[in-house]
């Protein structure tokens, strides 16, 4: 039972996943697993031409994103719309 009730208290909270698209510590593939995981309350963000470093490598990009989400509570697509496309998932974004 605790469980189960502990499974369904973490996909309540909202969640951005942020990933690098060249990631070959963690591959991409895991961010993806990851929200399927914790489902309609995650948000995965992926930084395109970024790897597993990618708040040292696109920093502007991931201040931008965690700005958006964090201050202006907004997703980070809202906050920038000409550098966000959709990917696979409706909660899925690329970051040029």
């Amino acid at each position: 039972f605790y469980g189960q009730v502990k499974r369904e208290l973490i996909k309540a909270i909202p969640t951005l996943i942020i990933w690098g698209e060249h990631d070959q510590v963690f591959p991409l593939e895991l961010g993806h697993r990851l929200k399927r995981h914790l489902e309609d309350n995650a948000q995965l963000v992926i930084i395109k031409n970024a790897g597993h470093a990618f708040n040292v490598e696109k920093a502007k990009e991931f201040y931008s994103i965690l700005k958006s989400y964090l201050v202006d509570l907004q997703p980070p697509a809202e906050s920038s719309p000409s550098k966000c496309q959709n990917n696979k998932s409706s909660n899925t974004k690329k970051m040029k």
